[in-house]
């Protein structure tokens, strides 16, 4: 470890803390000594170790970096990367996905973790990473000596993030260790809620271990914005993963015993059949933290190890937003918005699981929908329920199927209709009927690009003259990742490599592009949240015309592109241009759609 930090003593009081912000250029001399004659004023002891406390609570604010740019507070975020650039060490925002779970549990105990304010993060080439709040304590490495004979590298870290990492997985720990011996011999779990309050904190006097288990993983996902979790049956042991801006994160490793007994807490909790292990099964459920409620879509299937269970976060934040918010640019949301003025027809939106459908449709619907219209959704299963829709979950092993159900929905006075997917004729050929006779109709498709989807309905075996009669548009999506605005920068790419790529025709030799360095605020991705591009086709008449003579879909793609319509591909590429998004990004999510 560094020797400067094991024979160093300093004590976080306000004159050290004044000295290092001034030194390191946080805040002016003047500011400092205004703040000291404060505390004199206040009875507050300058040489006391609660400095920190005291500056948060004196408010100050540093001035911007940029002329015009906002005004900052400090922080203990800031106060310590002071710190620790003044005494030669790195701050780290700890991330929960950088811990080893073994060695943070194993290594340390939880006692001399919360004595310290400590976490240990992992073991990398022989040494013990440690996240420290205080390292400058001589005494606190004697006692380490103890504990651990692992050279260490110690990083400064917040009391909040190392606090809530001890709470987080040293409970996690052990409800995991005592759900092993609990459920050794017997899986069966009967709770079943409907809608599940999952606590604010670990509550260290509760026995329900596996319900503490599977608390701490809900809370940790809705922290951490995952959009899924995934819960994976291995050989020998299952795998938590949590998907956080279209990407997969490992995240733990279970025994397998506690696998079976967590999804059978989760199974009783969204209200499937806990006994039945051989056939899928859809649910939903709604989680509350902190009093903001998050629908839960749960679905299960048997694999060769035992049952994975997939559940999808939908919050409100997430899923209903402003059409302006969806990423589209402004001649794509005329296009968008036109197709709505609509007073009847079919809008079909399209793309693969997880492009953001959902969430064009229900915001979509959301703007709708008024107190003089009535809004009819059948889905399956009900991803997200909203109190301005009349939603209907198909069920389609008792016969409840979207054909069936549409049928009788439109007995209903629906004046808007959405349909979760069209999946055969008998779906289509109803969304079409209700289409023609006055309703506004959405729907999905399972289609690469929106010329696909008009294609998609011909083998379906609609007529092409019911297409062209019912059909206003067609819009296909995908969402890329966002570089991360904190730690935005430019930079000239390798133009041999852009050629290489089939992008010369997009960027100019010289262009500057835009990319995302890592920081702590984004996970050292480089990307924090994602946008939507996006294919956005009017049906007009030449469109039709081609339908009505049946081409084939290069054909309809070349007529397509020959009208102005942007592809996927050429939609995403100016979003590069602009600065949104990279080109990696937009190949790893459309590098199919160049044509």
């Amino acid at each position: 470890m560094q020797h400067s930090v094991k024979n160093k003593r300093i004590t976080y009081s306000l004159r050290y803390l004044l000295e290092t912000l001034t030194s390191e250029g946080e805040i002016s001399a003047a500011q400092a000594e205004v703040i000291m004659e404060h505390a004199r004023k206040n009875n507050i002891e300058p040489d006391c170790g609660e400095g920190i406390d005291s500056l948060i609570r004196f408010n100050i604010r540093k001035a911007p970096k940029e002329p015009g740019g906002p005004e900052m507070r400090i922080t203990e975020d800031v106060i310590l990367k002071a710190v620790a650039r003044r005494e030669g060490l790195e701050f780290r925002r700890v991330d929960p996905f950088d811990l080893d779970l073994e060695v943070t549990t194993k290594t340390i105990s939880e006692s001399f973790a919360r004595m310290n304010t400590l976490v240990p993060i992992m073991i990398r080439d022989g040494e013990l990473e440690l996240a420290v709040f205080n390292p400058f304590r001589p005494e606190l490495w004697h006692d380490m000596e103890r504990v651990s004979d692992l050279p260490y590298k110690v990083f400064l870290s917040t009391r909040q993030d190392i606090n809530r990492l001890i709470d987080d997985y040293y409970q996690f720990r052990t409800a995991i260790q005592a759900a092993e011996i609990e459920f050794m011999s017997s899986n069966e779990i009967g709770n079943l809620e409907a809608r599940v309050k999952v606590s604010d904190k670990s509550d260290p006097d509760s026995q329900r271990h596996i319900i503490k288990a599977v608390d701490y993983l809900l809370r940790s996902a809705l922290r951490e914005r995952a959009s899924d979790i995934h819960v994976e049956p291995k050989r020998d042991h299952a795998l938590v993963r949590f998907r956080i801006d279209g990407i997969l994160h490992d995240l733990h490793r279970l025994p397998m015993t506690v696998h079976l007994a967590m999804i059978n807490r989760l199974k009783g909790m969204s209200r499937l059949d806990i006994s039945e292990k051989r056939r899928p099964q859809d649910g939903r459920v709604q989680l509350v933290l902190a009093g903001v409620p998050t629908d839960v879509r749960v679905s299960t299937v048997p694999v060769a190890f035992g049952e994975k269970m997939v559940l999808r976060l939908l919050s409100s934040d997430s899923t209903l937003k402003n059409l302006q918010e969806l990423g589209m640019l402004p001649e794509q949301f005329e296009t968008f918005s036109r197709f709505l003025r609509h007073t009847y027809g079919l809008i079909l939106v399209t793309g693969p699981t997880g492009s953001g459908k959902s969430t064009t449709l229900y915001s979509t619907l959301k703007v709708l929908a008024n107190p003089q219209v009535n809004v009819v959704t059948l889905e399956d299963p009900i991803e997200m329920v909203v109190d301005d829709f009349n939603q209907i979950g198909i069920q389609s092993r008792i016969g409840v199927t979207f054909g069936q159900m549409l049928r009788h929905i439109l007995r209903q006075d629906p004046d808007i209709v959405m349909i979760g997917e069209m999946r055969d004729l008998e779906t289509a050929e109803q969304a079409v009927q209700a289409a023609l006779t006055g309703h506004i109709v959405f729907s999905t498709l399972h289609t690469n690009d929106a010329s696909s989807a008009l294609t998609r309905l011909l083998d379906l075996g609609l007529d092409a003259y019911l297409i062209n009669a019912a059909v206003i548009g067609c819009m296909a999506q995908r969402l890329v990742r966002n570089i991360c605005q904190n730690c935005k920068a430019q930079y000239k790419p390798d133009y041999d490599e852009i050629t290489a790529l089939g992008l010369a025709g997009y960027i100019a030799k010289d262009q500057m592009l835009w990319k995302g360095r890592g920081c702590d605020h984004c996970r050292q991705t480089g990307y924090y949240g994602r946008t939507g591009i996006f294919e956005i086709l009017p049906y007009d008449t030449e469109v039709k015309e081609a339908i009505r003579r049946n081409v084939d879909l290069a054909d309809l793609r070349s007529l397509v592109r020959g009208k102005g319509v942007r592809s996927l591909m050429d939609d995403g590429m100016e979003r590069v241009i602009r600065g949104v998004t990279t080109y990696e990004e937009v190949l790893r999510v459309a590098g199919g759609s160049i044509d």
